[in-house]
């Protein structure tokens, strides 16, 4: 077995299993639909976008300090803050996002301030360059007549490493009776690259294993980004584990009204909570998954804290590391020859409901083959 081992240590090189990329089209994506608007056309523009992409809306809130209503004292004012900006003194607002790695494409809805960019989208912008960084964005902006060029080089400008998809949509004031349809034709022409949905992970516990399926939704997805996880997690009420992350996941609470054993729930957006009995409940939460089977799950999480291991249920990662490796090869024939392959439901590689020696070489050609 040693030398067999060894052998195959020689002919594979350790391999990782990327999450394979793909080309949807918009509205199979997860949007998130950022606006800023001074007279509320902008507004209505991005709620026409967010309804077609099915996305969330945000709202950039500015410092509150703009002349109302719209006159030549407000154009001024802007100026000026430009002038301000273009010498490093970014103006105040009031939003800020902690993260994207919830969403798959950013829509960036502003208006066009004296031929530029309005100044709070820009510095939202600024802001967030870093988190945007590799991020798809698509470009909607309104105007009244002028147009939009400056506002396509500030959005380029200011956000260097981020993947503008699509042409940029343009509402002006003549074609404003048309939006909703100008928006629909423009979202509905957009296709982006979209990571596969992993759905499935393993909950590891001690020397078991369980099978997840993770939410559809961005905290699933962004839940999934962060594995494999390994979280110290406390006991509370004789009914769940939490642990708090160090980072927020996008949120979207709502009351289940019945919690399930298994369910794998977050608290605000850092807290991780796994509840391992069934119970009726007043609290709020957003799904981040479920385990399938959760019998034999109290159990294994005991009544103090335990380390619970997240990773994804990628088919052949034998070890639970979130990897496909030679490793996994030689944690297969321990399985094996330890006679707990139920135990490990990933050990089941070639899918035929049963562990064994075709587990091990329908293994070895997946990496032969990466």
């Amino acid at each position: 077995m040693k030398r067999f081992t060894l052998l195959l240590i020689s002919v594979l090189l350790m391999a990782q299993l990327h999450v394979q990329a793909e080309t949807v089209s918009v509205n199979e994506a997860r949007c998130l639909v950022v606006y800023y608007t001074y007279s509320g056309v902008t507004k209505t523009l991005a709620e026409n976008i967010a309804d077609d992409c099915g996305g969330t809306l945000l709202e950039v809130v500015d410092h509150g300090n703009y002349p109302r209503p719209e006159s030549s004292t407000t154009y001024n004012y802007a100026n000026n803050e430009r002038s301000q900006i273009n010498a490093g003194n970014w103006p105040e607002i009031n939003t800020s996002v902690e993260s994207f790695e919830g969403w798959d494409v950013v829509f960036i809805c502003t208006p066009l301030w004296n031929g530029k960019m309005s100044n709070p989208m820009l510095t939202f912008l600024h802001n967030h360059a870093e988190k945007l960084a590799g991020k798809q964005v698509a470009l909607a902006v309104t105007s009244w007549s002028s147009g939009i060029s400056g506002v396509v080089t500030d959005a380029h400008d200011v956000l260097p490493e981020s993947t503008f998809v699509g042409s940029p949509l343009h509402i002006n004031y003549n074609n404003r009776p048309n939006m909703g349809t100008m928006a629909s034709e423009w979202v509905s022409s957009l296709e982006v690259e979209v990571e596969s949905n992993p759905g499935k992970m393993r909950v590891i516990v001690g020397d078991k294993t369980f099978t997840a399926t993770l939410a559809d939704n961005a905290t699933g997805q962004a839940f999934a980004d962060r594995l494999p996880l390994t979280l110290d997690m406390t006991e509370l009420n004789g009914n769940e584990k939490y642990h708090y992350l160090d980072s927020s996941l996008p949120t979207s609470p709502a009351n289940p009204g019945t919690i399930h054993a298994g369910d794998i729930m977050l608290y605000g957006s850092t807290c991780v909570v796994l509840f391992y009995k069934t119970f009726q409940t007043s609290y709020s939460y957003t799904r981040i998954g479920s385990i399938d089977d959760p019998t034999g799950l109290a159990e294994a999480l005991g009544s103090g804290a335990v380390t619970v291991k997240f990773v994804l249920a990628i088919t052949g990662d034998v070890n639970g590391d979130g990897e496909l490796s030679i490793g996994d090869v030689t944690a297969l024939i321990n399985v094996l020859l330890s006679g707990n392959a139920a135990g490990n439901p990933s050990a089941d590689v070639n899918g035929d409901g049963e562990a064994g020696i075709g587990d091990v070489t329908a293994l070895i050609n997946m990496l032969l083959h990466k």
